[in-house]
């Protein structure tokens, strides 16, 4: 990594602390206290939300106004000098941080490192020290903490938990008023009735918001086939768009609820099945840094004790290796070219048993593509779930079985005409 491979940025603060990880010494938190008025942009990449996909909201309405000590809405109970008590912060993670002085700091991020919570925070700052303007702006702090030696891959699991707060909220509303009572309905002859965590605090080995994600990547209706231009890339990268989403349209979603069970069980197809045919052709599946394995952690190191088998959520069956859903978002999304709508209801345009099938003949070969886009990446997991080239990749895969199976299906009808 040379010096021009970094982004850096200068940040004067009030006060600052260090500390380190008690368990891990390589893991540092930089704490600041930094004036409002002198606070400098940061990267966003770790970000799984752009910084202003909400700030329309109440909330951040009323965090400008908090920032400026209440001068926006004077109808507002807000007492000076206290916004540094009231928001949360900005979380950082970077690369390393160098301390110049006292009041200085340089931080130093590599791609995909950044703002992993508060960039909205950080947004409405920035736009204030435009417009009132710095001069217009009082004495206010916020916090930074940068967070260097994290483990890249870890980056965007620990940025969505970042991100939760919005989300688990938004779904615990939708789940009080009775949203998701059509997707329990259509769930409850399956094994995940009893297993899906609908609101905070509910048991379940899969989130609703993440129900929706995938249910958001066969909107062929929003998303169409045959654009690139255009892909659920949400469904990855912000849960909590993808919970606007169904707020906005339940009825979209609820068209899908017919073949839902079968979208889920397909998932539990997708994850598994590839392992035997990619082993068979020279691969290593159990090696591929998108696939989760009982054995080794997310960096590929050997687990001091073995993880129990993976079970399945639909099919039950017990795995050492599956995919990661980091690839199977975008598999999902290319298949939305096998699902239409019609007399307001998805259905599949082939049979779901041919459905697998398609997917057997192309798994390898969707694998080795994410595997060569993965590598291109550094192996960087968030910036493969969010690669519009990697979900066009695959898409022209699948698009490109699609023309070889018509044109095939076309050679037998005219074989056939000829035999008559």
């Amino acid at each position: 990594m040379t010096t021009s491979d970094l982004t850096s940025v200068k940040l004067p603060f009030l006060s600052a602390r260090k500390l380190s990880d008690p368990f891990n010494k390589s893991i540092i938190t930089y704490e600041f206290r930094v004036d409002t008025r002198e606070l400098p942009d940061f990267p966003v990449d770790a970000n799984a939300r752009p910084s202003d996909a909400a700030k329309t909201k109440q909330v951040y309405k009323s965090v400008r106004n908090s920032v400026l000590d209440g001068s926006l809405n004077p109808d507002e109970d807000i007492t000076p000098g206290l916004f540094g008590y009231k928001h949360l912060g900005i979380n950082v993670v970077a690369d390393r941080v160098d301390e110049i002085d006292n009041k200085t700091a340089i931080i130093h991020f590599k791609q995909g490192q950044g703002v992993m919570n508060g960039g909205h925070g950080l947004a409405i700052i920035r736009e204030l020290q435009q417009n009132p303007g710095i001069s217009e702006m009082p004495q206010n702090f916020i916090k930074v903490s940068v967070v260097v030696g994290l483990p890249v891959d870890t980056v965007f699991e620990i940025a969505g938990a970042n991100n939760t707060s919005v989300q688990v909220k938004q779904s615990s509303i939708l789940e009080l008023s009775g949203a998701f009572e059509p997707i329990k309905n259509a769930l409850k002859d399956t094994p995940l009735h009893n297993n899906v965590q609908w609101r905070e605090g509910e048991d379940g080995i899969i989130k609703v918001e993440e129900l929706l994600a995938v249910m958001t990547c066969y909107r062929s209706d929003i998303y169409q086939p045959d654009d690139k231009k255009k892909m659920p890339i949400k469904a990855y990268s912000s849960k909590n768009l993808v919970l606007e989403d169904f707020h906005k349209d339940m009825e979209g979603y609820y068209a899908l609820l017919d073949i839902l069970p079968q979208i889920l069980e397909f998932q539990d197809f997708i994850r598994t099945q590839p392992k035997k045919m990619y082993n068979e052709k020279g691969g290593r599946f159990g090696s591929l840094k998108f696939v989760e394995s009982i054995y080794t952690d997310v960096n590929g190191e050997r687990r001091k004790k073995d993880l129990p088998s993976f079970v399945m959520p639909v099919s039950g069956e017990r795995v050492e290796h599956r995919l990661s859903m980091v690839a199977v978002y975008p598999i999902h999304a290319a298949f939305r070219q096998f699902v239409e709508l019609k007399d307001d209801k998805f259905k599949w345009n082939m049979s779901f048993r041919d459905v697998k099938k398609f997917w057997e003949q192309i798994a390898v070969e969707v694998v080795e593509s994410t595997r060569n886009t993965c590598g291109e990446l550094k192996f960087n997991l968030n910036g493969l779930g969010k690669s519009v080239v990697h979900w066009g990749n695959v898409q022209d895969i699948v698009q490109k079985a699609i023309t070889e199976r018509e044109n095939q299906l076309l050679r037998q009808e005219l074989a056939e005409l000829k035999n008559k």
